[in-house]
């Protein structure tokens, strides 16, 4: 199943202690443990400490894959690997874009850094020289066959990932991104318009910064000078610039609104992005033979991976909303037990605590009626989805067993499709 990465995991993997300290200079600046892929790589003995793993916050560790930093642009980049089950997942790998360090020493110039001259630049023109370096970045480990990108964020000057994500069908999710839309190309803008669920842009309605470099407000989006695409940009209240006052919902990881503490989007939701990245490879592909026509050894390979796909995609958002559930349930029981504790029959002068019991009964407030009922309710539903989403992942086995069993009919069609099964 493919790893689902959560907004506040990519949001971690924004910070200082990942992204940021990819660069040796500003881990020595900043007391950050310096992150690179290579433990052995020679460096001088005054070097801070190496890791080539990182743990976000709820505990998730990811193994770097790969790292770049480049002078000339300012450009800093990281490419991680979830662990699971004790090994890195090296077909769910994200890449990160780090914002700009204006603090930056490295190459001064008129204005500052290279990395703040890269982001006058994005300002003044639609985008920054930093874009073509991330590109080759996040193309290098595409082509590379032990990894398979299934995300890629940036956090502020970063969400120029935005364009590369809608280059090469990659679910995207940026931070107090200011990215003029009108940077994509008609092919790019075309993608998103039709896939808007890949491609997440959490943006705060009065963040200066994001006002006055790329001029897009929600109440402007509509404007000739903001080309702005309002189905991706998820606009909430605030006026931070710091990547690190995002808050989460405990549960299911994902951004909450400020105002009633909710997720605005579900892991569910993700799910569902990650078929359409699927489905985008499988389009492409079919897009490729279409040209010579398709022999029907090909539309075999189609059906297959068009089958694949969609089984994958609903077992997956099916163990997904079964999970939320789960924890959701376990969370709203710890408060009620939490409500019940709290009741002291104890505390009435007037009343033998007996008598208190025997009052709050009267009224139905027992804990087999507030506490017990809740509960077994709770678990009912938590078993019911369980059950959907097990039978959704025997199903979906199923299925794969039967088209494998159809693709091995063609013993080069096999090894293709198992290969491309591999990058799914």
């Amino acid at each position: 199943m493919t790893f689902s990465y959560t907004d506040e995991q990519l949001n971690n993997l924004n910070r200082d202690y990942a992204v940021y300290s990819v660069n040796l200079e500003f881990a020595k600046r900043n007391g950050r443990t310096y992150v690179n892929s290579n433990l052995i790589e020679n460096t001088s003995p005054d070097d801070l400490e190496k890791t080539n793993t990182i743990t976000t916050s709820d505990g998730q560790e990811f193994r770097v894959v790969a790292t770049k930093s480049d002078t000339e642009t300012g450009f800093d980049g990281l490419a991680v690997a979830p662990i699971v089950n004790g090994k890195p997942d090296y077909k769910n790998v994200a890449v990160i874009a780090a914002g700009t360090d204006p603090d930056s020493p490295v190459n001064k110039g008129m204005f500052g850094s290279r990395d703040v001259n890269s982001a006058i630049i994005a300002r003044q023109t639609y985008l920054s020289p930093q874009y073509k370096v991330a590109d080759q970045f996040v193309k290098e480990i595409m082509d590379d066959p032990r990894y398979e990108v299934s995300q890629l964020s940036g956090y502020s000057q970063g969400a120029y990932m935005l364009k590369v994500g809608a280059k090469y069908h990659i679910p995207t999710t940026t931070f107090n991104a200011w990215f003029k839309y009108g940077a994509l190309s008609l092919k790019e803008k075309a993608f998103i318009e039709s896939n808007p669920s890949m491609f997440i842009d959490y943006r705060r309605k009065n963040d200066d910064v994001v006002v006055w470099n790329d001029f897009n407000h929600p109440e402007w989006y509509n404007t000739t000078t903001t080309n702005s695409m309002p189905n991706t940009i998820h606009w909430l209240d605030g006026t931070s610039h710091n990547i690190g006052d995002w808050e989460f919902d405990p549960v299911t990881g994902q951004v909450v609104d400020g105002k009633g503490g909710k997720p605005l989007i579900s892991g569910v939701y993700r799910a569902y992005a990650n078929s359409l990245r699927g489905m985008a490879h499988y389009k492409d592909l079919k897009s490729k033979w279409s040209s010579g026509g398709i022999s029907s050894s090909e539309e075999i390979y189609l059906d297959a991976a068009q089958g694949s796909i969609l089984s994958s995609s609903m077992a997956a958002a099916a163990r997904t909303g079964a999970d939320e559930v789960s924890a959701l349930a376990k969370k709203a029981n710890q408060e009620l037990q939490e409500i019940w504790s709290k009741i002291d029959f104890t505390s009435y002068s007037a009343l033998a605590p007996y008598e208190v019991e025997a009052l709050f009964a009267s009224q139905g407030i027992t804990q087999a009626q507030f506490i017990d009922t809740f509960q077994a309710e709770t678990d009912q539903t938590v078993t019911k989805m369980n059950a959907s989403a097990q039978a959704f992942e025997n199903l979906d086995k199923q299925l794969q067993e039967v088209i494998e069993k159809t693709v091995a009919t063609d013993k080069q069609l096999a090894k293709e499709f198992r290969q491309w099964k591999e990058k799914m």
